[in-house]
């Protein structure tokens, strides 16, 4: 294929093999000195590709797929590891940073009203000890009321009276600073880190697609701002937050304040005060996104100054012009963050195409500027707002004119163009969807025929509600009242929607295989069918290449027909690997500070061990982490969810999945059933009542050919009586699944002193695995309870750089010492998946 013969598929072929490149650098973890090596052979690939080129060899391409692999690879090595001054390089000091803020800053009262603050730096220097040293890099900064209160108590920085909770601070409130503002702060640097498990968004590289290498948390009383002058980026990022806090005060005198949150989120973004009612319903019928400023903004931005042109009847290019400027105001007005300026440049580039007759570029540009893009910040590959943008936009240009051209027969053109550009994006995106969510939305379909209209109409009547307010308040005001009226309509609408059979159908997460059918099958289907014909020729010289020579003796018509048969018989046998049963999976799933175990029984039954929470509410981790976790892995229904004891970090996170997957039965301690329903909280309490039921003390089940044993289940007085100063603790229940000679123990927080109650009771404790108990706490784990257990696995669920200091460094050396196990870590290696058939074992750990 000549590079000039089709431009297209020469970008695209870049594109793919950049991302190879790429997924080649994140899954190697290559260093600096690797990174050496990657430049060197980067430039011999490109001496040698104009080399060829000039000779006009056919192995040009070649040299040019060796230069863009190794350009991804080099490029996301660049980004990814740190310099030699990165502040990530004081990981886990203790250290007094001085830096300038980076961004505007983020400051709201939670619900309880206390101040919340995000902050990303820009640092500059630091002290860890005795002198003072120059550092770089960005980090996120994470504070609260008490950083910026001085040591009595009161605000450092003044202006917090008044304030009630789901208020954002203003800019004039000189609470949170202004980007440009210089800014000393006190703690311990820590590497960005979250979640492990699979189907989660990767915020560690959106951070660094961002240049964001670490994180802190303020120390009480360390945060101190001082005002600078600043740049005119800064000047223009203290402008557009006066102009969004106007826009929301403006709001809020004309409608409640959860309407305005609402609104507010429509125009510039976030999800800060909204109705949970409402975004419940945005989520079902599909059109969230509508509240994450993106491509669907930039276009309106731009169809808004279109029709303002033909109006006033002006010329094409003074329309295009206006539609640039428009873009542009809109962007700043924004934020100007990285998503807004990615959609932004697409549709300037775009208008730029229109402008100079170059319509059907607009496909040369998405791979353009995906490439551009990829190359100035690699981790955005991994980044789901950059994934769902640009794979949205290639449905767009790609898919959804043949399906115009189709519904246009049978709908009416504004039927069938809504329904085309929203199944173009969906058809497009579709792995991208069920790997983060496992949920399509067909009622965003309807909903984009009915609902979007109406909130599009919100967005422009918003925007120039709040342009009115500054020069009219009265009529601002009544504008803002009749997008309100509006804003009610959409909510109603919203609910009728998500209400109706089927609005949101189950999609299992594809894999890595499954990813690579489906483009690959989508990819067919959209070649012209003169290139069709010569790629399927291709396709069955390649499969023959692997074939016995007997079989490549026919003419073209049997070897097609022995190549569709082979990628048949291909399909069938990876299809029956990923729906045989046979294999009991357990997962420890990471949840952070807490335990959550999945175990899968070999024809499909799934149960709990404990699902996680937290301590101090905020964080839903079952909803969040639980739910997401198990629709990844197909489960939609839950058999039991065992509770080794009444906790929050083993025992919260049944809130949130009770409120998405049905449950059976939640077994648990003898501690009363008020305490497990005060943890799960009022709103499920009456329901989650019924379900409840305790574990008696040398039963067990069978479920699947899977052997579930309570083997200790200690009652209330058992463990009050002498025991004054019970944490707790001491109720958990010990719990050992087997599946032939394969057997797992979960011991929630048991202590040692039931440990030896245990051991003086003769119990029979061996088992394969062990979940080491309360997360490597030196409470638990005695010698003579792991040399009784005798496991070759252990694993410790705990959080990153918990305050706890979980799991303790004696309890690491006791297992290693005592039982010689292997000891897998939640916090280093992110969940971990056993899967057996009763006799071997094989072990998966997500960050491997």
């Amino acid at each position: 294929m000549g590079m000039g013969q089709h431009p297209k598929g020469f970008i695209n072929g870049l594109l793919v093999l950049l991302c190879l490149g790429i997924g080649a650098g994140h899954m190697w973890h290559i260093g600096r000195e690797q990174l050496s090596v990657v430049w060197c052979l980067l430039a011999m690939a490109v001496l040698g590709a104009v080399f060829l080129l000039r000779r006009g060899s056919k192995g040009t391409w070649a040299a040019f797929a060796v230069a863009m692999l190794l350009l991804g690879l080099g490029r996301y090595g660049a980004v990814t590891v740190p310099s030699d001054d990165d502040i990530l390089h004081f990981e886990g000091q203790k250290v007094k940073m001085s830096g300038v803020l980076a961004e505007t800053p983020q400051a709201v009262f939670e619900d309880d009203g206390r101040l919340k603050l995000r902050y990303v730096v820009e640092s500059e220097q630091l002290s860890a000890g005795q002198g003072k040293e120059k550092v770089s890099g960005r980090l996120v900064l994470y504070a609260n009321g008490s950083s910026l209160a001085d040591r009595k108590g009161e605000p450092a920085q003044g202006g917090m009276a008044g304030m009630d909770a789901g208020d954002i601070a203003k800019p004039e409130d000189s609470i949170a600073g202004r980007a440009g503002d210089r800014i000393t702060v006190s703690g311990t640097v820590r590497a960005l880190h979250d979640y492990g498990n699979p189907g989660r968004m990767n915020r560690e590289m959106t951070y660094f697609s961002q240049g964001i290498h670490a994180r802190m948390t303020a120390d009480k009383y360390s945060l101190r701002l001082q005002q600078e002058e600043g740049g005119w980026h800064d000047r223009l990022l203290r402008l557009s937050a006066r102009v969004r806090s106007a826009y929301l005060e403006h709001m809020e005198h004309a409608m409640s304040r959860q309407d305005a949150a609402a609104i507010f989120a429509m125009l510039f973004g976030g999800y800060q005060g909204i109705k949970p009612e409402l975004l419940e319903a945005f989520t079902a019928t599909g059109i969230v996104h509508i509240l994450s400023v993106s491509g669907s903004h930039i276009t309106l931005m731009a169809g808004t100054a279109g029709i303002i042109g033909r109006l006033l009847h002006l010329p094409g290019r003074v329309t295009t012009g206006l539609a640039a400027v428009t873009i542009l105001f809109y962007s700043l007005l924004a934020g100007a963050i990285p998503p807004v300026i990615r959609s932004a440049l697409m549709g300037l580039l775009t208008l730029l195409a229109l402008a100079m007759g170059r319509e059907r570029d607009a496909r040369h540009i998405l791979g353009l500027t995906a490439l551009g893009l990829l190359i100035y910040a690699p981790p955005l590959l991994y980044d789901i707002s950059f994934q769902l943008s640009f794979g949205a936009t290639a449905g767009l240009l790609y898919i959804a004119p043949i399906l115009r051209g189709v519904l246009r027969k049978k709908l009416p053109v504004f039927a069938a163009d809504s329904l085309a550009v929203t199944i173009g994006a969906q058809v497009s995106v579709l792995p991208v969807i069920a790997w983060y969510f496992n949920v399509i939305s067909f009622s965003s379909l309807l909903a984009n025929l009915v609902i979007t209209p109406v909130v599009e109409l919100i967005i422009v009547v918003g925007l120039f509600a709040g342009l009115a307010g500054s020069l009219l308040p009265f009529v601002g005001r009544l504008v803002f009242m009749g997008a309100g009226v509006m804003l009610g309509a959409v909510y109603e609408m919203s609910r009728l929607v998500a209400a109706l059979p089927f609005s949101q159908v189950y999609v299992p997460s594809f894999g890595v295989w499954g990813c690579l059918m489906y483009y690959g099958a989508l990819g067919w289907l959209l070649l012209p069918p003169n290139c069709r014909g010569q790629a399927r020729r291709r396709l069955v010289e390649l499969i023959m290449l692997y074939l016995p020579d007997k079989w490549r003796n026919g003419g073209l018509a049997d070897k097609q027909k022995i190549a569709v048969l082979m990628l048949v018989l291909l399909i069938f046998i990876g299809g029956w690997k990923a729906c045989r049963s046979g294999d009991l999976q357990v997962h420890f799933i990471d949840v952070g500070q807490g335990d959550a175990a999945l175990v899968i029984t070999p024809h499909g039954h799934a149960f709990m061990v404990d699902a996680g929470g937290v301590r101090e509410g905020g964080y839903d981790i079952g909803r969040m982490v639980d739910v997401p976790y198990l629709l990844h892995y197909g489960v939609r229904q839950l058999d039991y969810i065992f509770l080794t004891h009444a906790h929050d970090d083993h025992a919260a996170g049944v809130r949130g999945i009770f409120g998405k997957i049905p449950v059976k039965a939640v077994m648990t301690g003898h501690e009363g059933a008020g305490e497990y329903l005060k943890v799960f909280g009022r709103g499920e309490a009456a329901r989650l009542e019924k379900l409840l039921a305790p574990l008696r003390e040398n039963t067990s089940m069978e479920l699947d050919g899977v052997r579930i044993e309570i083997l200790y289940s200690p009652d209330r007085r058992e463990v009050m009586e002498g025991n004054v100063q019970a944490t707790g603790n001491e109720f958990s229940n010990l719990i050992r699944v087997s599946y032939g000679n394969a057997s797992f123990l979960f011991t929630g927080d048991l202590v040692t002193a039931q440990e030896a109650e245990l051991l003086r009771r003769g119990a029979q404790l061996g088992s394969t695995v062990l979940k080491v108990g309360h997360h490597g706490s030196r409470t638990s784990s005695s010698e003579a309870f792991l040399q009784a257990v005798n496991p070759r696995w252990a694993v410790i669920s705990c959080g990153y750089a918990n305050s706890f200091g979980h799991p303790h460094k004696e309890i690491v050396q006791r297992i290693s010492d005592v039982t010689g196990a292997e000891l897998l870590r939640t916090d280093e290696k992110g969940a971990i998946v056993f899967r057996t058939d009763g006799k071997s074992m094989k072990v998966e750990c997500y960050r491997d």
